[in-house]
């Protein structure tokens, strides 16, 4: 980790300060609205609205609940719910705001010369999730759409996240901070980073598709499922592109199976990450252990007690934290600083 002083902090040149901040803000935003959008799949506040972007033909909930009888008329088979209605218009809101925000940082980095391919994926990547979000509802939830737009929101917070440690380590550099202590970073090492930053993404995955398909309680108890070791299920339409409720029994036991399967192998390769890098990255490697093991006691509460809202939603906003701590640590050990120059001795994203 890097540290540094009251002095240092105060004679850091500000270039690029608007652009440092106002990723920062971004990546908050984008962790909102996915925690955000985990709640509206978590109280069936998917089709909350069944229009889009409006909402029966409204632009806020409360002119839809005023002219609630027309509304109604229009919509005979989906009568106005405002509870779920309002969850689903914070939800769009929250990411709306946050698409004009990544539109201002594409501006800016294009300015200051940094991160324009980074930032011109990202523009694009915004434009197909309001896609996403427009056919979740056009096409009634489908899984492979609804949980295309949960790892969409994952990979826009990711992106955020890695141009904010980047400008980050620009200004350490510009301070001339150095690192405490040397980090002795290996081939290796940084390997076994990738590898379980793309098991913790598979799993990521594998828990989208376990909430699509409301999987979540397909196995009783635990570490068992239904009072099986291996239990009796169906593998062979686990991945395929049905609809909602299509799976039932041996099909949704089959997705909860691989999603706890994946979990305990995220949990042993994460564990031993977070061992090995403690003395290079000690800050990151404690989060890393704390988070995981918060993932993990939160996932079983989750079986052990029926899906409580506030668990499962936690269960969300635990991965995305552990995501962005993986993904720190990678950043860290691909471009650490030396202890002589306070240099990157790999240079930094441009």
């Amino acid at each position: 980790m890097v540290h540094l002083s009251a002095k240092q902090r105060k004679t850091t040149p500000g270039d690029g300060r608007t652009y440092r901040r106002l990723t920062y803000l971004a990546t908050i935003l984008a962790l909102v609205v996915v925690v955000l959008g985990a709640y509206v799949r978590l109280t069936d506040a998917g089709l909350g609205c069944p229009d889009w972007p409006g909402c029966y033909g409204h632009l806020t909930v409360s002119s839809a609940q005023a002219n609630e009888s027309q509304v109604n008329a229009m919509y005979p088979d989906q009568p106005l719910e405002a509870g779920k209605a309002l969850n689903e218009m914070v939800h769009r809101y929250a990411a709306g705001t946050l698409g004009l925000l990544i539109l201002m940082l594409v501006g800016i980095g294009w300015w200051y010369k940094r991160h324009r391919a980074i930032l011109s994926t990202l523009a694009g990547l915004v434009v197909f999730q309001a896609l996403l979000g427009m056919w979740t509802v056009t096409m009634l939830l489908k899984p492979l759409v609804v949980t295309a737009h949960l790892l969409g929101g994952m990979t826009v917070l990711s992106m955020l996240w890695w141009i904010w440690l980047d400008n980050r380590h620009r200004w350490l550099r510009q301070a001339g901070a150095e690192p405490s202590p040397p980090s002795t970073v290996t081939s290796g090492m940084r390997w076994f980073a990738a590898v379980g930053l793309v098991l913790l993404i598979v799993q990521i995955f594998l828990g989208g598709w376990t909430s699509t398909n409301y999987a979540g309680l397909a196995c009783s108890g635990f570490p068992t499922c239904n009072g099986q070791w291996w239990p009796d299920a169906d593998y062979s339409n686990v991945f395929g592109l049905h609809e909602v409720n299509d799976l039932h029994g041996a099909g949704l036991i089959a997705i909860q199976w691989l999603h706890r399967l994946g979990a305990l192998a995220v949990f042993i390769t994460l564990l031993a990450l977070a061992i090995k890098a403690s003395p290079i990255a000690p800050r990151l490697a404690l989060a890393i252990g704390i988070l995981l093991g918060a993932q993990i006691a939160i996932g079983v509460g989750n079986v052990l007690f029926g899906l409580p809202l506030p668990l499962a939603d936690a269960h969300n906003a635990v991965a995305a934290l552990l995501l962005l701590a993986v993904i720190a640590l990678n950043h860290h050990l691909n471009y650490p600083l030396t202890p002589s120059t306070g240099q990157a001795s790999k240079g930094v994203l441009t």
